[in-house]
């Protein structure tokens, strides 16, 4: 297959995130010629399989995967595809989280033309949803290396933090994010195109934010090692480590249509 047209999206779970993407194209963007695979692990394991062996192409893994990739990337190769995108979680809570290598791996990843473009959601796919209204969603935060008993274990403070108890015993993100999402937003199947251009609009204004301090419609796009450097330097690299609760999928669009373009269908 030769298709200079036809993109490929590599996601890290089976339902949210290729969830979050049908909805996306059929509410907002309309149909287009994309793939859609399940890498079906973490960011971080699919970096160690490309950087062992050089001659390994992302579609050649994603095919040893499991036999639907198999079915679904028949008669394709990486040239097979103008673009390939990958939607991960940023995982700080992984026994494999390591953030000098969520840095290598923006780096790596870095371009959609040629290993792929990664975009991180933080901290995890949910955070789309994780959503009330824009006063509170501007500041809104999680914790990302501690917030459950699991999780803690990758604090850096833990044996310093006189709060350790209570933040073992608070519930997994995800339960919060059932909990603390404006109720329309917990069934996907029921977003609409409205429910999408607020998502969307919040999500980049909350990426300004976090970047250049301004809560308004970006006036340029920002790489995701940037968004990752701000998330570092704010947000992670402190005595209780969160991130800006933010999602892969509207920074995505952004990128895909570009300040202006986005302006105008946000209107429509």
């Amino acid at each position: 297959m030769s298709n200079k047209e036809l993109h490929l999206f590599i996601f890290e779970g089976e339902k949210t995130e290729i969830s979050f993407l049908y909805s996306l194209e059929s509410k907002f963007m309309g149909s287009r010629n994309a793939i859609k695979c399940v890498f079906g692990a973490e960011i971080y394991q699919l970096f160690k399989l490309m950087k062992k062996d050089a001659d390994l192409d992302i579609v050649g893994i994603l095919k040893e995967r499991n036999p639907e990739n198999v079915e679904t990337l028949k008669g394709c190769n990486q040239d097979s595809f103008a673009g390939i995108y990958l939607f991960f979680d940023y995982d700080a809570h992984s026994p494999n989280a390591d953030d000098t290598k969520i840095t290598e791996m923006l780096n790596f990843f870095n371009n959609e033309t040629e290993n792929g473009l990664l975009y991180l959601s933080y901290p995890m796919a949910e955070a789309l949803r994780h959503y009330k209204d824009n006063e509170t969603f501007k500041d809104l935060l999680a914790k990302c290396k501690g917030g459950n008993k699991l999780s803690t274990m990758n604090c850096p403070n833990k044996n310093s933090c006189p709060d350790i108890e209570n933040c073992k015993s608070e519930p997994h993100y995800k339960e919060i994010v059932q909990k603390d999402c404006r109720s329309q937003l917990t069934n996907m199947n029921k977003y609409d195109k409205q429910i999408w251009k607020e998502l969307i609009e919040v999500h980049v204004c909350k990426m300004n934010y976090l970047v250049n301090d301004t809560y308004t419609l970006p006036t340029k796009t920002e790489t995701q090692s940037t968004i990752f450097d701000k998330q570092l330097a704010k947000h992670i690299n402190q005595p209780c480590p969160k991130v800006a609760v933010l999602s892969a999928f509207p920074i995505y669009i952004l990128d895909y249509y570009g300040t202006e373009k986005l302006k105008q269908k946000l209107k429509e």
